[in-house]
């Protein structure tokens, strides 16, 4: 990535636009790096920390970025967003694509888990390769058809009802996967749904009435922003320890002893997440100024 950073000034002869592109990238990056912090310090206890698979999240975000900034239509509604919107976007498609590439591209060994990791057919070992990985390529087009969605949303219950039922969409996922092992639990499948309606201010004072966003990249902030909420609570306040392993499975001490240190990045990255939704209402309230 540094070698390709040297390549900008070829790419964007205009110094502002090569900062700008610079700082997106930059904050697509860290989403992915606030995804690996939660995932060590919940994972690495059982599996120790894994330098190979720790960036993964970063790597994906990056690439999705890129993806969505260059090539048309995503570009102009991309490079239209926030910082803060984009962080989240970013996150979401991270999400919904890293659960797929887990479920039905990767293999691995199952021992360890008490959900498999890899998909199932309502709990039922899926063993023809061939059928996963079909699947998983209809349902990653899938994903990336919904971002085409270019349906502006403005209103404050448009944005609303996005939400909830972008948090039904996320728990019908988790309990498709879940609900064979762990049984159906209504109560925690309307979760991310009444958080996410509860949250739904967050985006929609944020929203430029003069580029408002669009469905398909407001389904994917709202899923991205319920990781970020639903993550934080269960990681580092309820301190659950990962439900996805075998309770016998043997716990590491030095790794339980030392993931604190995720928790405090973690805090670091809220903290200037932050600064970014205060820049961009001001962004959005000096656009409103009336002119002298």
């Amino acid at each position: 990535m540094v070698g390709y950073l040297w390549q900008l000034p070829i790419l964007f002869p205009d110094p502002l636009i090569s900062m700008s592109f610079t700082i997106q990238l930059a904050v697509s990056a860290i989403s992915g790096l606030y995804t690996s912090l939660w995932g060590a310090f919940k994972d690495s206890p059982y599996e120790g920390l894994k330098p190979k698979t720790f960036p993964r999240s970063i790597y994906f975000n990056v690439v999705i970025f890129l993806v969505l900034y260059f090539v048309p239509p995503f570009d102009a509604r991309v490079q239209a967003l926030s910082l803060f919107q984009l962080f989240f976007l970013t996150m979401g498609l991270e999400r919904f694509l890293a659960e797929i590439y887990k479920g039905f591209f990767r293999t691995e060994d199952q021992d360890k888990y008490f959900v498999p990791s890899r998909i199932t057919f309502f709990g039922t070992h899926v063993a023809s390769d061939l059928l996963r990985y079909g699947t998983g390529v209809v349902i990653v087009a899938v994903v990336f058809a919904v971002t085409w969605i270019d349906v502006t949303v403005e209103s404050f219950v448009a944005v609303a009802i996005t939400a909830y039922a972008t948090g039904l969409l996320v728990s019908l996922g988790g309990a498709y996967k879940d609900a064979p092992f762990e049984g159906f639990m209504p109560l925690k499948f309307q979760r991310s749904g009444f958080v996410l309606a509860l949250l739904s201010p967050v985006f929609y004072f944020s929203n430029n009435p003069a580029a408002p966003i669009s469905l398909g990249f407001l389904i994917y902030m709202n899923g991205g922003l319920e990781r970020f909420v639903v993550e934080y609570y269960k990681t580092y306040i309820q301190r659950n320890m990962s439900g996805k392993f075998r309770p016998d499975l043997e716990r590491i001490q030095k790794h339980l002893d030392e993931r604190e240190r995720y928790h405090y990045a973690a805090l670091a990255i809220i903290a200037g997440l932050v600064g970014l939704y205060v820049w961009a209402l001001l962004n959005l309230n000096s656009m409103d100024a009336p002119l002298p």
